[in-house]
């Protein structure tokens, strides 16, 4: 070992003195871009329009206002509501909404429980269906991912019960229906439902209710919807049938369903490649459930769990099935093609869970809790919206990863020439995109 090399000085982390004095600056310097961007949908307008009268003329704080503040703290990241206060003096949401101090933290939380009116929340409905209606607009294919959702509960909230909660059994929750487009990513309809709701509790107005926003303005658009088991009943099924919307819908397996897929001969099974599977065999046959009202087509789905050493225990073939009904004229392999593309909807359901904190509750009021998820949901589309159609961005990236490159870019507000700007971190990727025209 050379001497040089023996006596050169450690590497070490080098710290600098600071001080606390840089007056506008932000962290959220990407907010003012999407907020860009929301000008060609009108959303301050139409939640003036639909909101404005909500709160008396003379209010500090309309209901339209406080609506646009939520909207933003969905946009910010803010998990829970109560780290608001953290914003309430942030200087670009200050400077965009046009105040000097946003408004305090009992503001929202009252304003929330104003949903309690089933006018508010209907209006809300509205604003949503508007907003899905424009991002839609050309589209001629429609893909619904319906599921359900636990929300597990912590206290004693409004509409918190037991009921289906695989993660954590015992616990009080919240049970969600959702309905997510496949092809645009948009989530087309929303429902918070109480904890001991059963999978398919309302399911045959929430399935009317999301037909006919997924048809607003196009009325010829084709529809198709994927389910899980839980939705399998006639009800759900004859919906789906008399709206004219194609369907895959997985069964549960009962023994006798079983026994017919697995005595049907080598001959009647067709392999299948589907990604990230082994060996995977279909077949089809029609088959009439006794709980519905007349023979469905039925597919069958078989993987060879080959190094599964329980499958082979419990199944000397190593064969474990999956089972569908549908409506489709399709090949059995098409069948199967289209239902796998379903696993995509859990990531919508993480993004909710993680990305929006849909599980973090504001209220012990179930009206207000519903508003939340509604804004946080309304938040989220606008998000993909502005992911591609304004930001045209290539990759599907989740609202965290948007957050993290697109809206937490560093910036100081500055007054040049009588006007106000934002002056963003020199070198970021969004200097590249220009603005958009509205």
């Amino acid at each position: 070992m050379s001497a040089r090399y023996r006596s050169s000085r450690p590497a070490t982390i080098r710290i600098l003195p600071e001080s606390f004095d840089l007056e506008g600056a932000t962290a959220l310097g990407g907010l003012n871009r999407l907020h860009h961007f929301l000008r060609r949908y009108d959303l301050a307008g139409e939640l003036r329009r639909r909101f404005r009268p909500a709160k008396a003329a003379w209010a500090e704080w309309p209901l339209d206002r406080v609506l646009g503040v939520l909207l933003d703290v969905a946009f910010a990241g803010v998990s829970r509501l109560y780290h608001y206060q953290e914003l309430e003096a942030e200087p670009l949401l200050c400077t965009l909404h046009r105040v000097e101090r946003l408004p305090d933290l009992t503001t929202l939380y009252r304003d929330l429980r104003r949903f309690a009116d089933p006018a508010l929340t209907r209006r809300l409905g509205d604003l949503l269906a508007g907003v899905v209606s424009r991002g839609l607009a050309g589209q001629p294919r429609v893909v619904l991912d319906i599921d359900s959702m636990v929300n597990t509960l912590y206290g004693t909230q409004e509409g918190a019960a037991l009921g289906p909660n695989p993660h954590k059994p015992g616990r009080p929750s919240y049970h969600p229906l959702l309905a997510r487009d496949r092809v645009s990513d948009l989530i087309v309809h929303q429902q918070l439902r109480t904890g001991d709701s059963g999978t398919a509790t309302d399911i045959v107005p929430f399935l009317h209710r999301t037909i006919d926003l997924a048809r607003a303005g196009q009325p010829t658009r084709e529809i198709l919807a994927r389910l899980d088991s839980g939705f399998e009943g006639e009800a759900a099924l004859a919906v789906l049938e008399r709206r004219r919307v194609g369907y895959v819908v997985k069964m549960r397996a009962t023994a006798a369903l079983a026994a017919v897929a697995s005595t049907r001969g080598a001959s009647a099974w067709h392999a299948v490649e589907l990604e990230g599977e082994g060996e995977v065999q279909v077949t089809a046959f029609v088959w009439w459930r006794r709980s519905w009202s007349r023979p469905r087509v039925v597919v069958a789905l078989r993987k060879r769990e080959l190094e599964s050493v329980q499958g082979r225990l419990f199944n000397e073939h190593g064969w474990s099935h999956s089972l569908f009904v549908t409506d489709r004229g399709w090949a059995p392999e098409e069948v199967a093609r289209f239902y796998d593309k379903r696993a995509d909807v859990e990531r919508t359901v993480c993004e909710l869970r993680n990305d929006l904190a849909i599980d973090h509750v504001p209220s012990a009021c179930f009206a207000a809790n519903a508003a939340d998820f509604g804004l946080k949901v309304l938040a989220r589309n606008l998000l993909v919206l502005y992911r591609d159609h304004g930001l045209k961005l290539a990759a599907r990236e989740r609202v965290m990863t948007l957050r993290r490159r697109f809206l937490w870019i560093a910036g100081r507000i500055v007054s040049h020439a009588g006007k106000l700007w934002l002056r963003l971190a020199a070198g970021h990727p969004l200097a590249a995109r220009p603005a958009f025209v509205t």
